[in-house]
């Protein structure tokens, strides 16, 4: 069965690169509103821009967070890209304690790069460095190059989930994964070949392999 890719619109993203990256691909993609309809999908995509506590407001508000919870439950594909990666952690810490979607342990938390040189928002071009075997990374090399935007990220480099790291003044959480849910803190709509080979991968994930 082909992909059928499910793009969660929540109000906190411009979705039309991420549409457009996996209809390149060759994916039937499509921006979903509907809590009852994340099954119409074999995969599913929570992206965003913006703050934590304004991204699960979000959710809540539409109704999307027990249905993405039980989709997860199913052991079905999900990736979160730059926010929606952080939303699938236990909490966030931006504006005040938030709890977030809770698929993934670990807090997010403000980045205190070593180097006070160095400013927030992390803007531009890094290298991730992989931890362990993963299958969001696979065949992109040992140290592939994305775009990144952020000011928060996981607070534990070291945890076992993380997949990938980049240097910002110490090592930065990047990319996550346990069973079928995976994290992008980068863009991976907005970094080219090595991108979209990225969501390629993803696209490659079927249930069974979770």
């Amino acid at each position: 069965m082909s992909a059928r890719v499910g793009i969660v619109d929540y109000a906190v993203s411009n979705l039309t690169s991420v549409l457009q990256a996996f209809r390149h691909l060759g994916a039937e993609a499509e921006v979903t509103r509907d809590p009852g309809g994340l099954g119409d999908f074999t995969h599913l995509v929570l992206p965003g821009v913006g703050s934590f506590a304004a991204g699960m407001a979000n959710l809540h508000a539409a109704g999307l967070v027990d249905p993405i919870r039980g989709w997860a439950a199913a052991g079905k594909p999900l990736i979160g890209l730059c926010l929606g990666m952080q939303l699938l952690s236990e909490e966030g810490e931006e504006f005040g304690p938030t709890q977030g979607l809770g698929l993934m342990p670990g807090r997010v938390v403000k980045m205190k790069p070593i180097d006070k040189t160095l400013r927030l928002p992390h803007v531009g071009w890094n290298e991730v460095e992989r931890r362990q075997e993963s299958r969001l990374l696979k065949g992109l090399g040992e140290a592939p190059v994305f775009y990144f935007v952020h000011s928060y990220c996981y607070h534990d480099p070291g945890a076992d989930y993380v997949t990938g790291t980049c240097e910002y003044g110490g090592p930065q959480v990047a990319a996550i994964e346990r069973g079928s849910i995976f994290g992008a803190q980068f863009h991976p709509e907005k970094s080219q070949k090595a991108g979209l080979a990225l969501l390629a991968n993803f696209i490659a994930v079927a249930n069974s392999d979770a």
